[in-house]
C-alpha cells in the first residue's frame, strides 16, 4: 500500500481500514460480501499479515465486518445504512433549525470576548461575543460538534439556557430575525484527527464534513460565526436555491433558515 507524505505517522492498519471502510460506505463492497483472507489482503496491499489482521480487527470493532472460523471475513449485514444514506429523522435533525428530534450536550461557554481575528473575514463586528461549544445527538449518537460565537447583545435576547434546547440559528430567527440579512457558509471534507474522532465518537481518519458559517445583520456586522464538524456517515445538507438567484450566482447556497419554528 503506497504511503503518501500526509499519511506519515498514521498506522498502516488504520489507513488500510479506511480504504475498506470507504469501499463499504460507497457500495463497492456490499453486505454479505466475502473479503480476502488475511494473507490475500496483505499480498494485495503490500503489508505484513499482522497489519492485515489488525485491519480486520478494527473494522470488526466498528461493526463493519464479521468473521467465522473456517468461513472467512464478511461485510456485516445491515451495514449499508451507515453509508451515505441518512434516515429521515436524522436528516431533519441536521437541516431543520426547529427540529425537536435532537438532543444537545453543552460542553463549554464563555461570555463577552472579542471575535477571533480568524473568524472576522473582513466584516464589521460587535463589541463582544459569547462562545458556545456543544454536541448535537440523534438517537443517542453524536453527529455534530459545534463551536459558535454569537454577538453578546443578540444572545441577551434569548431565553436563559435556550442553547441547551434549540439551535442558535432557530433562536436568531425567533428572537432577532428582522435584524438578520445574510448567511454565508463554506463546506469542506477532511479526515478526522484524534481530537475530532474522540469528540464525534468515530474512527480516526474517517471523513468529516467541516462547515464554517457567518450570519450578518442588516449593517453587515457578524452576528454569528461558527464552526461545525459533522460525521461523514451521519451528514446530509439540504439547500433551497430560487432559480433566479442560482442563475445570477451558481455558487450560492441558501440554507432553509427561513422555515418557521
Amino acid at each position: 500500500m503506497q504511503q503518501r507524505e500526509q499519511d506519515v505517522g498514521v498506522a498502516q492498519y488504520v489507513r488500510l481500514a479506511s480504504v475498506l471502510r470507504h469501499q463499504i460506505a460507497h457500495g463497492t463492497l456490499r453486505p454479505g460480501d466475502r473479503l480476502p483472507t488475511v494473507a490475500e489482503l496483505a499480498s494485495q496491499h503490500g503489508v505484513a499479515r499482522i497489519t492485515a489482521r489488525q485491519t480486520y480487527g478494527l473494522l470488526a470493532r466498528d461493526g463493519l465486518v464479521t468473521s467465522a472460523r473456517g468461513r472467512g471475513t464478511f461485510v456485516a449485514e445491515g451495514v449499508a445504512s451507515r453509508g451515505p444514506a441518512v434516515d429521515a429523522r436524522l436528516r431533519a435533525a441536521i437541516n431543520d433549525p426547529g427540529s425537536e428530534d435532537l438532543r444537545m450536550e453543552l460542553l463549554a461557554q464563555r461570555r463577552r470576548e472579542p471575535l477571533p481575528e480568524a473568524l472576522r473575514q473582513g466584516h464589521a463586528v460587535y463589541p463582544a461575543y459569547d462562545f458556545v461549544r456543544k454536541r448535537h445527538l440523534h438517537g443517542g449518537e453524536v453527529f455534530c460538534l459545534v463551536e459558535i460565537f454569537v454577538a453578546s447583545e443578540i444572545r441577551a435576547l434569548f431565553p436563559r439556557g435556550a442553547e441547551r434546547r434549540h439551535k442558535i440559528a432557530w433562536l436568531l430567527n425567533r428572537h432577532a430575525g428582522e435584524r438578520m440579512q445574510d448567511v454565508r457558509q463554506t463546506l469542506s471534507v477532511a479526515p478526522a484527527d484524534l481530537t475530532l474522532a474522540a469528540e464525534l465518537d468515530c474512527p480516526f481518519a474517517t471523513p468529516i464534513a467541516h462547515m464554517t458559517r457567518h450570519v450578518l445583520d442588516t449593517d453587515g456586522r457578524v452576528v454569528l460565526a461558527g464552526r461545525f464538524w459533522y460525521r461523514g456517515d451521519r451528514f446530509v445538507m439540504d439547500t433551497h436555491i430560487p432559480f433566479h438567484v442560482w442563475q445570477q450566482s451558481p455558487g450560492v447556497v441558501i440554507p432553509d433558515y427561513h422555515r418557521a419554528p
